[in-house]
């Protein structure tokens, strides 16, 4: 359904939001826990073996990141998504791009999440994700900006 979709987008963009750091502040990990069925599953597979998280552990790591001067900023926001919605699960293609707060120049990185969905209780949740930076050896698809 249509507002199916809708409630989706908001989600993905909250939860893009609720990651963002600004001046070193870190994300409030109610705002990110709210958004997930469960405890999420969150796997990074941009390394050479994939990092796995739930919702608060990688709102923790953010946190060390931060905490050790690795991380001061970290802006992050959706550039193009499609849903798909069966039932009660949805699943999203989720284009991102990121910035860590530094002068670019030139396109900024992104990359591609691939995130699922559970109706529960009358809300959408997420219930897992995974992303992949892009690099060299993997461009994002010309069908996935479409």
């Amino acid at each position: 359904m249509k507002t199916d979709t809708i409630e989706i987008d908001d989600l993905v963009r909250d939860y893009y939001r609720a990651i963002t750091i600004r001046n070193e502040h870190p994300p409030e990990l109610s705002a990110v826990q709210i958004l997930f069925y469960g405890e999420g599953v969150l796997i990074n597979g941009s390394f050479k073996q994939p990092i796995g998280f739930s919702a608060a552990s990688f709102v923790t790591a953010l946190e060390s990141e931060i905490a050790e001067g690795n991380l001061s900023q970290y802006i992050i926001h959706e550039i193009h998504g499609k849903t798909e919605v069966y039932g009660k699960l949805a699943r999203r293609v989720s284009i991102y791009e990121y910035n860590l707060g530094e002068e670019t120049s030139g396109r900024l990185p992104r990359g591609v999440n691939y995130i699922q969905f559970v109706e529960f209780k009358g809300n959408w949740r997420i219930l897992s994700m995974a992303w992949y930076d892009e690099n060299e050896d993997y461009l994002i698809p010309a069908e996935y900006l479409r």
